[in-house]
């Protein structure tokens, strides 16, 4: 490797393979066990260790991206690690923190932005084209679907999953998991409709999009046992999208979050 585009205040470990086309700013220190590929930018002030980036990732500023976890189980000896893909955006101060197992590595998708002080994990499996709003907090071995949104200050639960599209409002408390395409909202989070923007920005059809809808009324609005609205749903042959919500719904173990109730609907009891 060529050490043009290394600052001269930076540390890199001698183990680390990096692509000559990467640049590394001031007082930044590379670990070991990592692998920078091609055209990354690292600002000042980061920390990277037991880590793969792909290419054309930008980390900005006082980030620690495979740094060991936060788990008190956690045996310092295992080589644990994150993977990354490419394009991805690193704000200021985000913490990506390595697995606990080898197996199963805490990953990024492609093209993904972390703003400021966000958190991923141990053993997080993120997606790609995810947005994680300032000072959300995703905790372990949480798996967050293609193009799920977050606005600032979320704290999403270990172990929960959130669907593809799904959007989670600012301050949510996420204790459960959330079908693809919905919005959760509110402390302790409830579905309050669907991230509508969303679908249409990644192209989804009026059908489909009317399709959806109208699974999220029969699932979350009729006052039927989950189980049996996705049996009703499913008789009726759902196109791909709505098998999709089905699918994730049965193959829930925390749970999935109920939808809040209308101000007629607390009313009628």
């Amino acid at each position: 490797m060529s050490d043009t585009h290394i600052h001269p205040t930076a540390i890199i470990d001698p183990s680390a393979k990096i692509d000559p086309s990467t640049v590394i700013g001031p007082y930044t220190i590379i670990g070991p066990n990592v692998t920078l590929g091609k055209n990354n930018r690292i600002g000042p002030f980061c920390i990277i260790e037991n880590t793969v980036m792909g290419d054309e990732n930008e980390v900005i500023a006082h980030a620690s991206i495979g740094v060991k976890p936060q788990d008190l189980s956690y045996d310092d000896s295992v080589q644990s690690m994150v993977i990354m893909g490419n394009g991805n955006k690193i704000r200021e101060c985000v913490t990506i923190h390595r697995s606990t197992s080898v197996d199963n590595p805490t990953r990024l998708g492609d093209g993904c932005l972390l703003m400021a002080n966000s958190h991923v994990a141990h053993d997080c499996q993120l997606g790609s084209h995810i947005i994680l709003a300032n000072s959300t907090g995703i905790a372990g071995h949480v798996h967050l679907a293609d193009r799920v949104i977050t606005s600032g200050m979320v704290g999403v639960h270990q172990f929960v999953r959130v669907g593809r599209l799904a959007m989670l409002s600012g301050g949510a408390m996420v204790p459960l998991d959330v079908p693809p395409f919905c919005t959760a909202q509110g402390e302790r989070a409830r579905l309050v409709g669907l991230n509508v923007v969303g679908m249409r920005r990644a192209g989804m059809k009026r059908e489909e999009m009317a399709a959806v809808k109208r699974a999220f009324k029969v699932l979350f609005r009729s006052r039927m046992l989950l189980k049996d609205a996705i049996a009703q749903l499913e008789a009726e042959k759902p196109i791909p999208a709505v098998q999709e919500m089905l699918d994730f719904c049965k193959n829930t173990k925390r749970g999935v979050t109920a939808a809040k109730r209308k101000i007629n609907e607390a009313n009628d009891d």
